[in-house]
């Protein structure tokens, strides 16, 4: 027998019912699954900042670090060329090539350079150049007499020209001690 229109209309209703229920606990599913991707990814992100915040400080820190050491290796090539020692010769003794010595030189001055201007006092903006006190043109310059009676030092004027390394040494003589 048929059944009844009404009784069809019931149980597609309910099938319709049961099918929305089963759409609605996927969708549910769904949005769970996304909100938890969505919360991954974020946190993904502030973990890839983190690392890169911690590797940029290392590299910065590395760099520090590269630059102090660089530095103490051209105050040791200063000190070898001191010796008088050609730079290609002190640089074979250090094992080094001559333009690594060279690049250790130049980061020694600089960081005695950047030491020397952090040192320094800065000068008023308004305050007057002081003007510079002539030297004379040959011969040593007459020591000054310090104001606490000791002896002072003699700076002889700088040769031009090829010469031997000398660290800058030769151009300050002090008093000769006794002893």
């Amino acid at each position: 027998m048929a059944k009844r229109k009404s009784a069809a209309q019931v149980e597609a209703r309910n099938k319709a019912r049961e099918l929305q229920a089963q759409f609605a606990a996927l969708e549910e599913t769904r949005l769970e699954t996304a909100t938890r991707a969505i919360a991954l990814q974020k946190d993904l992100a502030e973990f890839d900042a983190e690392t890169e915040r911690l590797v940029q400080e290392l590299r910065d820190k590395r760099a520090r670090r590269q630059s102090e050491m660089q530095a103490q290796l051209g105050a040791l090539a200063e000190e070898m060329l001191e010796t008088k020692v050609s730079p290609s010769e002190a640089a074979a003794r250090m094992g080094m090539t001559p333009a690594e010595l060279r690049a250790a030189r130049k980061a020694f001055n600089d960081a005695v350079r950047a030491r020397a201007e952090a040192s320094a006092p800065a000068a008023a903006p308004d305050a007057a150049p002081v003007p510079a006190t002539p030297l004379p043109p040959t011969g040593a310059v007459p020591p000054a007499e310090p104001a606490d009676g000791s002896a002072a030092a003699t700076v002889l004027p700088q040769q031009s020209g090829p010469s031997e390394h000398d660290g800058g040494m030769a151009a300050v003589s002090g008093p000769p001690t006794a002893g």
